[in-house]
């Protein structure tokens, strides 16, 4: 895959995580404080998960971020951490 495929990638991630925005944070705006809260460390535990296999991508020597097979692993970061914000601003909104 070529520059172009792994920015069309990281395009696309960061598509969808505007995407769903306004649906996600209406969604998480009719949440109780418990069940808002239980999204946010369900998000952040995902987002761990998925930086805990970046990062050991990078203990083993890799370069994720320069090696193109790994675009769709840094896409699907961009939007998790995307909808980690969405929850961390509906709570802040409370």
């Amino acid at each position: 895959m070529g520059m172009s495929g792994e920015l069309d990638i990281r395009r696309a991630g960061l598509t969808i995580a505007e995407a769903v925005e306004e649906l996600d944070r209406a969604g998480l705006g009719r949440l109780d404080a418990a069940a808002l809260d239980a999204q946010f460390q369900a998000r952040e535990a995902l987002l761990d998960h998925v930086r805990g296999i970046w990062e050991a991508l990078k203990a083993d020597g890799e370069n994720p971020a320069a090696r193109p097979e790994y675009q769709p692993l840094a896409a699907l970061l961009d939007i998790l951490t995307s909808l980690g914000e969405h929850a961390a601003v509906t709570a802040a909104e409370r």
